[in-house]
């Protein structure tokens, strides 16, 4: 698999993806009208996106973003830089409360009472949502977590049924 050297980085774009499969969105670089295009829609760092057909012979690919199929073209995803995101199924998950500061992860699975589910649920913490630990109070509990743009604080014992993966989206 090529991987392209970006500002000391080992790093993946999407153009280079030969394979279908999940992918976190690392950064977005190219022309300004193309990089507010792709915020519009709502492809910003931290999303999933499923690749369906690589693209081979640069003729572009096809891909699933929000629920949504969009093709894109061989310029375009070469200014998307991903990460490969691995089967849950294979991962190796961890609860989030014994994941450290500042690691960003993904939320795989939430256990535990349907009650609690259903409100972890409803404050945004749903699968493949990119989470990270902002701080810990000084007992330990509660967390603020950052997601989907604002921060959230949970107790501990909510955290310890948020099973994740870490993720590389440096």
């Amino acid at each position: 698999m090529l991987i392209s050297e970006y500002e000391g980085e080992n790093m993946q774009t999407l153009a280079m993806v030969k394979h279908s499969g999940k992918f976190i969105v690392t950064k977005i670089k190219g022309e300004k009208a193309l990089s507010r295009r792709l915020s519009e829609i709502g492809m910003t760092k931290g999303k999933v996106i499923t690749v369906l057909s690589g693209n081979h012979a640069n003729s572009g690919l096809v891909i699933v973003f929000q629920g949504q199929r969009l093709a894109l073209s061989s310029s375009m995803a070469a200014c998307i830089f991903v990460a490969t995101v691995a089967d849950p199924k294979q991962a190796q998950l961890s609860p989030l409360a014994q994941i450290k500061l500042h690691t960003p992860c993904l939320v795989a699975k939430i256990t535990g009472d349907k009650a609690v589910r259903q409100r972890l649920m409803d404050m945004g913490l749903t699968k493949n949502t990119l989470v990270t630990i902002d701080k810990v109070a000084p007992l330990g509990d509660p967390l603020e977590l950052s997601l989907r743009g604002y921060k959230l604080s949970i107790r501990n014992f909510e955290a310890q049924s948020i099973l994740v993966q870490e993720v590389n989206v440096s």
